[in-house]
């Protein structure tokens, strides 16, 4: 196996996981100078960036590393941290490939410090399991390397509700939300890579029914030929997290009087309908109440935030499927229907609007009246643009304002 080095160039694809992997990373030229590591592997030895640079060549010993030749190899050394005290890492070591010609190496080190001081007292990897998973707050479980439970913690009682027994033995597939299903395939294939770690974060079927989301650390078991032969995970319980993250993403795209789509989203999903429909015929409207000012000043701010909402609900009953309503701003909303087959259709939602906003409205024991003023542009007569078609509109409702006027 060897890494391209290309690959650096790669931002996307590469930085975020040379960053943020847990495990210390090293590169070297082909001449066995280190060109840059990672902030694990600064916080694993305890070292300045400066004095790792200056020292790891000295802990490391390259010029073995050098001379191993083409090709990945893997060994177990202990390396002492700046304090003094001895690490315990795994240390891969792969070449970077340029135009078929070794133009350096990328080193991992892993620490395994507890793993080794702790491993000839345990007899076999089920016995480690047991021992950690019993106090461990997470699950911890292992599959073989088609996916099935050969062992899963005692935490599963209780975090997912199931006895070990009712786990071990079932496809780890059985689990999962089968949404997940292709974006688990897509991880497993990379399994296949040199890789030692993988996450994954996706939903795991509680006993009672619900999903809960889990972020998995996978970590790879291979035989001394490099296959697979067990797959160890820990997952721990990720749902609060996920759904605060869900929130502050729809308060980001939602308006938080109405919870309609703000201007935000409006213009996201218009911009988009408008590039991938090209061909059809598109309506944007653009809609201002009338009386609205009255109500705020009469009743107070708090009941016009009822009576804005209440108007938000009655546009998307009105416009249903046809389109996407949204908080504009104050008291205007905007309106984009996709492929409207002619004018006689629009002027049809705009009396059906109209005629719904005329209803009406009691908020805490006021009937309140309002009114809307509609202006809308096609794409065909007014341009292609969200720009465009805002101006439009815009032009367009406030000549129909001026006229009630």
């Amino acid at each position: 196996m060897v890494l391209q080095k290309n690959i650096l160039k790669q931002p996307g694809v590469f930085q975020s996981f040379y960053k943020n992997h847990p495990d210390g990373i090293v590169f070297l030229d082909e001449n066995g100078r280190i060109m840059e590591v990672n902030e694990s592997a600064l916080n694993m030895f305890g070292y300045t960036r400066e004095e790792l640079l200056e020292d790891l060549d000295q802990l490391l010993n390259w010029s073995s590393l050098i001379s191993a030749g083409i090709g990945v190899f893997r060994r177990e050394m202990a390396i002492p941290h700046k304090k003094g005290n001895l690490l315990y890492v795994k240390l891969t070591c792969m070449p970077l490939i340029d135009n078929e010609k070794e133009c350096g190496k990328i080193i991992t080190l892993e620490n395994i410090t507890q793993y080794y001081k702790h491993r000839k007292g345990v007899l076999n990897i089920h016995e480690m399991f047991t021992l950690i998973s019993e106090k461990s707050q997470n699950i911890i479980s292992a599959f073989t390397n088609d996916g099935v439970f050969t062992y899963i913690s005692p935490t599963v009682n209780t975090l997912l509700g199931y006895t070990q027994e009712e786990v071990i033995g079932q496809p780890q597939v059985l689990f999962n939300h089968p949404d997940d299903f292709k974006r688990l395939k897509d991880v497993q294939n990379t399994y296949i890579i040199d890789q030692d770690t993988v996450r994954f974060t996706g939903r795991v079927l509680h006993k009672n029914g619900e999903y809960r989301w889990y972020e998995t650390t996978v970590e790879m078991i291979r035989d001394e030929s490099g296959e697979i032969v067990e797959k160890i995970c820990v997952g721990r319980d990720v749902t609060d997290r996920i759904e605060a993250e869900k929130t502050i993403s729809h308060l980001a795209y939602h308006d938080a009087v109405t919870d309609l789509p703000n201007r935000r989203l409006f213009k996201k999903e218009a911009e988009k309908l408008l590039q991938e429909s090209k061909s059809k015929v598109h309506c944007l409207m653009l809609l201002d109440l009338d009386g609205f000012k009255h109500v705020n000043d009469n009743f107070g701010h708090e009941i016009g935030d009822l009576l804005l909402i209440e108007v938000g609900k009655r546009l998307t009953n009105a416009v249903g499927k046809a389109g996407l309503v949204a908080r504009w701003g104050g008291d205007e909303f905007t309106i984009i229907c996709g492929n409207i087959k002619n004018k006689i259709k629009v002027h049809c939602l705009i009396e059906k609007i109209e005629a719904e906003i005329a209803k009406p409205i009691l908020i805490a024991g006021n009937q309140l009246f309002i009114g809307v003023s509609i202006g809308f542009a096609l794409t065909t007569e007014f341009g292609s643009t969200m720009e465009e078609l805002l101006k439009t509109a815009d032009a367009d409702m406030y000549r129909t304002k001026n006229k009630r006027k």
